[in-house]
């Protein structure tokens, strides 16, 4: 029985990923999502307490997007504290960043570890789509 463990767990896997690529492009965002100046947030960095990767490499590539790019809104989500977040963005692997575009569009959803220059390419497209939106 135990040969067929892995098989399943990796057609399970590449299900759910799937499933979160289907995300991009769309809103699925709720009024929690606003941060306190009530502006819709750039990134939303899903992490949890126990997460290395997340606070030995992910918050510190955060911070030096935020330092290039002083206007950006991350929301820091602990799947820990919000499960629902963990259920919407159907988050299996922590880090997990989710770009949005300033309408609440998804724009990118990145599993693992994105370097501050990915996510500084995702904000400008996010940006780009969200002034193209605007002007239409």
């Amino acid at each position: 029985m135990s040969p067929l463990i892995a098989p399943l767990a990796a057609v399970a896997a590449w299900v759910a990923l799937a499933a979160q690529r289907r995300l991009v492009g769309r809103a699925v965002l709720g009024t929690s999502t606003r941060s306190h100046l009530g502006e819709l947030p750039d990134i939303l960095y899903v992490t949890g307490a126990n997460c290395t990767v997340c606070h030995g490499a992910q918050r510190p590539a955060l911070q030096r997007l935020r330092s290039l790019l002083e206007d950006v809104i991350i929301r820091e989500i602990d799947v820990a504290c919000e499960p629902a977040w963990a259920q919407m963005y159907r988050v299996m692997t922590l880090p997990t960043t989710v770009v949005l575009s300033r309408d609440g569009q998804t724009i990118a959803v990145k599993v693992g570890f994105t370097s501050e220059a990915a996510l500084r390419d995702q904000m400008r497209t996010a940006r780009r789509s969200s002034t193209a939106a605007a002007l239409a």
